[in-house]
């Protein structure tokens, strides 16, 4: 389904472009030898210490995460996905997208099993401590949060087909379930501009085809990168 949305929206799209992805860079050795141990310092602001101690923030900073040698990742998108609900083809298309994902993360060697997190443990509550319990009671080692957002730019023609340009974004972290680190991020975007098809019931549905590729390029090339970073672990 995605593949045949791709050679749709690649016939009648006029640009189509990607910006490298924004991830996080591991720590060189150098990080640890730089630093002075026994001496953390301490913040200047005494208010501080009622969220983390000056102790708790040293030891958090100084140390050096290595990810597990075989994980089970559990996947979460956050916020509701507006294509998804639009139509019968773009729902087994975002299906199809999330399969592509898992397939790219399960084929690392770091990585022994990978899905999405059941909606019946999402926590109401998504902050960092029950992303963890969730993840913990899924026995996922790490946890994939993501976010995407897009942003449709129309012209309206009176001859001609309406266009629309649409930019589409994956914001993602990878969060370690025992420590509750998040080692890894990344960010990468992609850009469509299409123009309105006939089969479209409306041009709402052609922007929202333009976005579920848009978006499922995105989350690709995000997927690879977390990837990457696995690899570079061992």
């Amino acid at each position: 389904m995605i593949q045949r949305l791709v050679l749709i929206l690649a016939a009648i799209s006029v640009l189509g472009c990607t910006t490298v992805p924004v991830s996080t860079e591991s720590r060189p050795d150098a990080y640890y030898s730089s630093v002075d141990l026994a001496d953390p310092g301490g913040s200047l602001f005494s208010g501080d210490a009622a969220v983390l101690s000056d102790e708790a923030i040293n030891t958090i900073l100084t140390y050096e995460y290595s990810p597990p040698q075989l994980s089970r990742i559990a996947l979460m998108p956050f916020g509701r996905e507006a294509w998804s609900s639009w139509s019968e083809e773009l729902s087994l298309a975002t299906d199809e997208m999330k399969d592509g994902v898992i397939d790219k993360l399960k084929a690392s060697p770091r990585v022994y099993d990978a899905s999405y997190l059941p909606s019946i443990l999402i926590p109401e509550k998504r902050t960092v401590p029950h992303l963890r319990e969730a993840a913990a009671r899924y026995q996922a080692d790490l946890m994939i949060v993501y976010r995407s957002y897009c942003r449709s730019f129309d012209r309206y023609r009176v001859f001609a087909a309406d266009k629309s340009r649409s930019f589409c974004g994956i914001e993602a972290i990878l969060l370690d379930t025992r420590t509750g680190l998040v080692p890894f991020t990344s960010i990468a975007s992609r850009t469509f501009d299409v123009v309105e098809n006939d089969a479209d019931t409306n041009f709402q549905e052609t922007r929202l085809k333009a976005q579920l590729t848009a978006t499922s390029q995105a989350l690709a090339d995000v997927s690879t990168e977390i990837v990457n970073f696995l690899a570079r672990s061992d």
